[in-house]
């Protein structure tokens, strides 16, 4: 196959691994739910449903799914969020059961799992011209107590990062309640456009000043970089937003800021190719994922601290640089599909492999938040679809306003 033939038929299989791994049975009360990973098929994340209310109106815009079936998924999944799925303050549990759309175990309820879900909500809610979709997606949206989660610190106006209620619960340590917050650079950004309508507009500019931008630098080019230095962490809020047509009230350039990180990630992995067989030009991507003993996070410089990283590359997290430097990605996507045959399966790529351990390690897994991040990307560079339907949507222009971005010369 040619590499537009590659990057067609992965984006095609993103779609069909949602149709193939969602509950769509009209029936059930966890319709639209979509799993975690093909690992755990009875338990879903509220982040996969987020990434596959996208994957629908992809879909649509392309034909795999026609107009009806399009829109009753995202109608019946909107129903299931808005009454069936367990939360806290309209903030969902991070994990479901797949059938039942209840809270798995004393799981967390997540901030970024829900603005992840939401995300989903807003695409789908300006996407489609139905009024049902339109209705159910606002009450999502407005029900959720994003008040509730600002604290002060430190002279920074943060959110907390989590909640749980259960003192045995997920990430629970000492006594029950909120757990960490978010004051560095990272996936967040996507939260604070969502809350600038919600709370007071004082209030979401300094929670969007309030994060640190520490900076390292690539090649002399300063990084505003996340902590562990993960590629995914770059690319989930950008993956909606389309950055590449803002400033921030200081100026900052957000997609550049994350294709200097995607060029650092890939260099990182060229240089350290003589201690590892899995890196070199047309292999490279350190990000959370599937790993040969099960989940890992892995990062490159610059970092906070030395980064994490032993041989595994996350195919998913390379492929959605594609439109930040779209011909370094496709000549890995060309490398993979021709050279690495057992990276590719029906859904298109897999999560990740590594040819550092032996025998060489191939996933033959799938991660919904994954898999959505590249089929964002992917649609994202050959049409804009995500990023005109999400940053045009009433809602984000308001928070754009309210939190005084500012279009780019030209643009």
């Amino acid at each position: 196959m040619s590499i537009l033939e590659i990057i067609a038929s992965e984006l095609k299989g993103s779609v069909e691994f949602y149709l193939n791994n969602t509950n769509l049975d009209p029936a059930s009360p966890g319709f639209g739910l979509t799993v975690d990973s093909t690992k755990k098929p009875q338990l879903a994340s509220i982040a996969s449903t987020g990434f596959a209310l996208t994957a629908w109106v992809i879909g649509h815009a392309r034909g795999y799914l026609d107009a009806r079936q399009a829109v009753e998924i995202t109608r019946g999944t909107l129903r299931t969020l808005s009454e069936r799925v367990s939360h806290h303050r309209g903030f969902f549990a991070h994990f479901l059961d797949m059938h039942t759309g209840l809270r798995h175990k004393a799981c967390e309820y997540s901030t970024i799992d829900t603005a992840i879900c939401l995300n989903g909500v807003i695409t789908a809610a300006a996407y489609f011209q139905d009024a049902e979709i339109r209705e159910l997606a606002s009450q999502l949206l407005e029900r959720v107590d994003w008040n509730w989660l600002v604290f002060e610190r430190g002279g920074r106006t943060l959110f907390h990062m989590a909640y749980n209620p259960d003192r045995q619960g997920d990430y629970v340590e000492g006594e029950p309640g909120f757990i960490s917050q978010w004051d560095m650079s990272a996936e967040q950004k996507m939260m604070y456009l969502q809350a600038a309508p919600f709370v007071p507009p004082e209030t979401a500019r300094r929670l969007f000043a309030g994060f640190a931008r520490d900076t390292g630098y690539y090649k002399g080019q300063p990084v505003i970089y996340i902590p562990g230095g993960s590629l995914f962490a770059y690319l989930f809020s950008e993956a909606w937003m389309d950055f590449g047509s803002y400033l921030d009230p200081d100026g900052v350039d957000w997609f550049e800021n994350t294709r200097r990180a995607a060029l650092a990630n890939r260099s990182f992995c060229i240089e350290n190719s003589d201690q590892f067989k899995t890196y070199h030009a047309n292999s490279w991507g350190l990000s959370a994922g599937d790993c040969p003993r099960g989940y890992s996070v892995y990062g490159s410089p610059p970092c906070r601290g030395k980064p994490w990283h032993d041989g595994t590359v996350s195919i998913y997290a390379a492929l959605g640089c594609l439109p930040f430097i779209p011909e370094e990605t496709q000549a890995l996507a060309d490398y993979l599909y021709h050279q690495q045959p057992r990276t590719w399966g029906n859904s298109g790529f897999f999560d990740g492999y590594n040819l550092d351990v032996s025998p060489a390690w191939y996933s033959t897994s799938l991660y919904g938040i994954d898999k959505g991040c590249s089929m964002i990307m992917i649609e994202n560079y050959l049409s804009g679809l995500i990023w005109k339907t999400y940053t045009g949507s009433d809602l984000i222009q308001k928070s754009l306003a309210v939190l005084e971005f500012t279009k780019k010369p030209g643009v």
